[in-house]
């Protein structure tokens, strides 16, 4: 491409006795440039088509792992129950025990009494001669004594036997709590090393894209200036050196124009404001119309943009507010409402909305995942996703937007 520019710079400078040859020559480079452009434009349009197909591989990574983020939410929570559960469980077992010690304590006593009284005793009763009503009275003592002690027996061994119960239980919950724990692990790190895989092949193709682009754009550019040349060369050759100087202009503004934009490209990546409160837990029964100017950004992060400003590329403006984070931060519900929408969404990644009502709405895009589903009821201060980069967004950061009757609202004259 530089040689075709380079080329095509030079041939403004031919001196004004260019001739016929000349002119067919640069016929010439101007059929191989047209070929050189239509090939590549092909060749852009089938890394567009693969891109495309990238992204869509990339949008299933991404709600893939939010699910999976949010089943080890709820996998927590079940570990926070069956510890619960665990822990009565052992104080049941506890109380088994001390139950059971004492049982062995009175069954000894009485096996003690029992040897030294001797295993005669009730024969003895009947053969002493004594008084026949002491002696019924005295056997049916002994009965009842033995009958206690066969009790107590029983008892005892049912009491080892829930004791032997419990612990079992306790060890195959806790056995069930470290696989099914395992297996999420497990599951979360595939998908994050499939999501890695796949937003490494975008970025390839974003790259190629982006070259091809700027290949195209240039070869467009010498096009037309060629084509330009062999026009002037044969209709106005006497106007040469006028063109020369035209062209001259031309390139300098163009070089200033790109300095321009590199320069306001530069600027743009840096913030124009630090956010360093977040929504902290309140209950409010007012109207989300008298919360403005008492509310707080949803992440503590980098503001990368002003509300209304041009965006890079031109033709559109910013809606909203970006706000570079660390990846995995939580992101915080501005005011009581209710999710109306938490999906996957071209362009905004995963996107989650939440209706204050009166037309008051919030969207929060990019995230890595999605803590809340359509239908949920959230206060201010709620964590409701974790910051990200989903979407094809180059860097981990919240794209922020508040919108009335569907409109647009700038952030900030709403918060502290």
């Amino acid at each position: 491409m530089k040689a075709n520019s380079l080329f095509v710079l030079l041939g403004l400078c031919v001196p004004l006795c260019v001739g016929a040859s000349q002119v067919d020559r640069k016929r010439s480079e101007l059929d191989a440039l047209k070929q050189r452009l239509q090939t590549l434009q092909q060749d852009f349009n089938a890394t567009q088509a693969h891109r495309q197909e990238a992204a869509d591989d990339l949008r299933e990574s991404e709600r893939a792992i939010s699910s999976s983020v949010r089943q080890m939410r709820q996998l927590d929570g079940e570990r926070e129950r069956t510890a619960g559960e665990l822990q009565g469980l052992r104080e049941q077992a506890d109380a088994t025990s001390a139950r059971v010690r004492q049982q062995q304590a009175h069954l000894a006593q009485a096996l003690r009494g029992a040897y030294t009284r001797g295993q005669g005793e009730a024969l003895k009763l009947i053969l002493n001669g004594g008084d026949p009503n002491q002696t019924a009275r005295d056997l049916r003592y002994l009965s009842r004594l033995s009958h206690a002690q066969q009790a107590m027996i029983d008892s005892l061994r049912a009491d080892l036997a829930q004791l032997a119960h419990l612990e079992e239980e306790a060890s195959q919950k806790n056995g069930e709590l470290a696989r099914l724990r395992a297996a999420h692990e497990a599951e979360q790190a595939k998908l994050l090393a499939d999501k890695r895989a796949r937003e490494a092949v975008l970025q390839k193709l974003s790259v190629k894209i982006q070259r091809q682009r700027r290949e195209i754009a240039t070869l467009r550019r010498d096009e037309r200036s060629l084509t330009d040349l062999v026009e002037r060369l044969n209709r106005l050759m006497a106007q040469q050196a006028a063109r020369e100087a035209a062209r001259a202009r031309a390139a300098q503004q163009a070089q200033q124009k790109q300095e321009s934009a590199r320069g306001q490209s530069a600027s743009a990546r840096r913030p124009v404001a630090v956010n360093s409160e977040t929504p902290v837990p309140f209950r409010s029964n007012q109207p989300f119309a008298r919360l403005k100017g008492l509310l707080h950004l949803p992440v503590a992060g980098e503001l990368m943009n002003r509300f209304g400003a041009p965006r890079e590329g031109g033709g559109l403006n910013w809606k909203g507010l970006f706000i570079r984070a660390a990846q995995g931060t939580a992101v915080k519900a501005i005011a009581a409402g209710q999710v109306v929408f938490a999906e996957w969404l071209r362009g905004f990644g995963n996107l989650i909305i939440i209706d204050h009502g009166d037309g008051y709405m919030s969207l929060y895009s990019n995230n890595e995942s999605l803590y809340k589903q359509v239908g949920d009821r959230v206060q201010g201060g709620d964590a409701i996703a974790a910051v990200g980069n989903s979407g094809g967004q180059p860097e981990p950061g919240l794209y922020f937007e508040m919108r009335h009757q569907s409109r647009p609202v700038n952030p900030l004259d709403w918060v502290k």
